[in-house]
């Protein structure tokens, strides 16, 4: 590859999976090292990130998801590590990993059990280490929507369908207080379009943020 960008454009025409924007632009602010991505989902972040040449280990609840990851890897001949855990139960190695990504992952657990994920994260970043944070907030509209799933803990909805809760950070500062021991690099929110065939065309309100130990 010439360039990060030829990289970039081979991943998403393979794959049709893009990363996160935010990651390439700042990506020189990332050491080279081990970088870990909670909820590694279709792998479009650990994939680029890797054929740059970081060693890439990935956790996500899903089996499926995993399964499709490893198979991505194996065809594009990157040497990464995965695993099948849930964010709760996985020990983050403190002092680790050069950066660690949590992307569109911490709306879906309570507001404590977010707190201590946060908690670990902090932890395992090295000494310049950079987190990438990315969620939804009150103002998306699918909290919006189903302000009649809401039960007693704030910004938070009770899918019973699934049994499970679904927590909405309140704004930007919010995510500035939970790392707020650490540099902010780039701090944005906005709307996006989520293009859906089955459920139909939404927008969600995001924060994202990266910060540095």
């Amino acid at each position: 590859m010439s360039n990060w960008f030829d990289l970039y454009r081979s991943i998403k025409e393979r794959y049709g999976d893009e990363p996160e924007h935010k990651l390439i632009e700042y990506i020189d602010f990332i050491e080279k090292g081990k970088i870990l991505d909670l909820g590694v989902g279709c792998g479009r972040n650990s994939l680029f990130l890797s054929e740059l040449g970081f060693d890439v280990e990935a956790i996500d609840i899903s089996d499926k998801n995993i399964s499709n990851y490893l198979a991505k890897a194996k065809t594009l001949n990157l040497d990464v590590k995965a695993s099948v855990i849930d964010i709760r139960d996985f020990d983050i190695v403190e002092n680790e990993y050069s950066l660690i990504i949590v992307s569109w992952v911490l709306n879906f657990f309570k507001k404590d059990e977010i707190d201590l994920i946060i908690s670990k994260i902090k932890k395992g970043l090295k000494p310049n280490g950079v987190v990438y944070f990315a969620a939804f907030s009150i103002l998306d509209d699918y909290y919006i929507k189903n302000l009649d799933k809401s039960c007693d803990e704030k910004n938070t909805l009770y899918l019973q369908e699934h049994n499970c809760y679904r927590y909405y950070y309140t704004d930007s500062d919010e995510v500035l207080e939970l790392f707020k021991d650490l540099e902010t690099i780039s701090l944005n929110t906005g709307m996006i379009l989520d293009i859906d065939k089955e459920i139909g065309n939404h927008y969600h309100h995001i924060i994202e943020y990266l910060g540095r130990k």
